[in-house]
């Protein structure tokens, strides 16, 4: 039974020391006195600060002694745009004119293409107007004497019938020798009806490589008839 025999005795110095403990702490003084555990809700809060003001600038000594203080710095003022600046106002640069472009006009001759195949081809007169206005040379298959009482407007003599008439062919080649030349239309008229001068002429002319030919089906009483420009004499 000695283990009960020495629990009772360390029981009783543990007991011992707490009464000592307790009587000590009663009578000692009150700095000295221990802090016995318990609740404290403000012990985690931490005291405000006031804010800290910088310190105002010392003023800068004067070269004669006495403290000249900073000017205050002037005030930035920012002018809007259209704000009166005392300056008179600048003109506005004028703006400069755009012209719109024209496209380039229509080629009225376009729309009359060669045509290798065949010596001519016969048209009315709104193409023939057309063609006439736009400046397309036309020749004249009739008699010179029947030429001169009256023709086409611009028209050149190329009678079929006279000696001449292959002096005339050979020089129109020797005009329009290049072969953009030979591609633009012609134009040939006669008295119309049965006359077959105009085809003639034109056979010639296809034979040397025109071959953009047109005959004037009903000729110039057509022309005279329907108002186009007539002009009589050896000149065109």
């Amino acid at each position: 039974m000695n283990w009960k025999k020495h629990v009772l005795e360390g029981l009783t110095l543990v007991v011992a020391g707490v009464l000592c403990a307790v009587i000590a702490n009663a009578v000692a003084a009150r700095e000295r006195k221990l802090t016995l555990v318990g609740t404290y809700p403000n012990a985690l809060k931490a005291p405000v600060q006031a804010p800290t003001q910088a310190p105002a600038p010392e003023p800068r000594p004067a070269l004669g002694g006495a403290p000249v203080s900073s000017p205050a710095p002037a005030p930035v003022t920012q002018k809007r745009a259209g704000q009166d600046t005392g300056a008179p106002p600048k003109p506005a640069a004028p703006r400069p004119t755009v012209t719109p472009k024209t496209p380039p006009a229509a080629d009225p001759l376009a729309r009359f293409t060669p045509h290798p195949d065949k010596p001519s081809v016969e048209i009315g007169y709104a193409e023939v107007k057309a063609l006439h206005d736009g400046g397309a040379l036309v020749l004249d298959a009739r008699r010179t004497s029947i030429y001169e009482q009256g023709h086409i407007a611009g028209a050149r003599p190329f009678s079929v019938w006279e000696s001449d008439v292959d002096e005339k062919v050979t020089r129109l080649f020797d005009e329009r020798g290049d072969p953009r030349e030979q591609a633009k239309p012609i134009v040939i008229y006669c008295s119309g009806g049965d006359c077959e001068d105009s085809h003639m002429l034109a056979q010639k002319l296809w034979g040397i490589q025109f071959n953009n030919v047109y005959v004037y089906k009903d000729g110039f009483p057509d022309w005279q008839a329907r108002g186009g420009a007539v002009r009589s004499g050896t000149n065109p």
